[in-house]
């Protein structure tokens, strides 16, 4: 059954097309997952959306543990991962900023985002299975394109970045709901994991609600069907 379920932070775990797959895992240093690292026993794709710690997280860990699972991120992280932390060539999806990628009854693409990095371009991930497009924005500030990123991609769910400092804040995440016109629902992510992010995710459900969009306000663990 297709599912989406967030382990606090940028966490999140999909379940589409008979695969599961996890975007910038970090669990052992987030205080807000509920589960340990054995819980991703099986993952197929692990998605990256750039190298900072809290979105790289526990990627490498999870790949030395899973022989069958593949990385999606830029390919000059890639590179960087299979070189400095030995990660087999094979086992890595090469992409940029592009269009979809197929992989196993999965369509993945890589989207622009603005914000830093050291080894790659940050991005955004989009994931298309069982007929349900998800596009998980990663860190980025308030961008333009976004639009495109809505005409394009048509998503139905978009997980946004609502801490402020390093990312949108909850007014800017909800104009970028208005721009990506998300068919099902809003998600916000990248809040309250530490006191330099703390917001109240409240305001963006009452902003999403005004602008005629449907806010989705996850607890850490909580799992929705799709």
């Amino acid at each position: 059954m297709a599912h989406l379920r967030w382990f606090g932070h940028a966490a999140v775990e999909l379940g589409l097309s008979g695969r599961r797959v996890v975007i910038d895992p970090l669990i052992k240093e987030n205080p807000l997952s509920p589960v340990k690292l054995s819980y991703f026993s099986g993952v197929d794709v692990i998605g990256v959306t750039h190298d900072h710690y809290d979105h790289l997280g526990d990627a490498v860990e999870i790949m030395k543990h899973n022989d069958k699972s593949v990385l999606f991120a830029t390919y000059d992280l890639e590179e960087y991962l299979v070189s400095e932390h030995k990660l087999d060539w094979n086992r890595v999806i090469p992409a940029n900023v592009g269009g979809y990628v197929e992989y196993s009854g999965l369509r993945l693409a890589l989207t622009k985002a603005v914000h830093s990095s050291k080894h790659s371009d940050p991005t955004g991930i989009v994931v298309n299975g069982d007929d349900i497009t998800v596009y998980h924005a990663g860190d980025t500030g308030l961008f333009e394109d976004m639009r495109l990123i809505g005409e394009i991609f048509r998503p139905d769910y978009v997980l946004l970045p609502i801490g402020g400092r390093f990312t949108m804040d909850p007014k800017q995440a909800v104009m970028a709901v208005e721009m990506l016109r998300p068919r099902k629902g809003a998600i916000p992510i990248h809040f309250n994991t530490w006191d330099m992010i703390k917001v109240d995710p409240q305001d963006f459900a009452k902003g999403v609600k005004e602008k005629g969009y449907t806010p989705i306000i996850l607890q850490p663990g909580q799992s929705i069907e799709l």
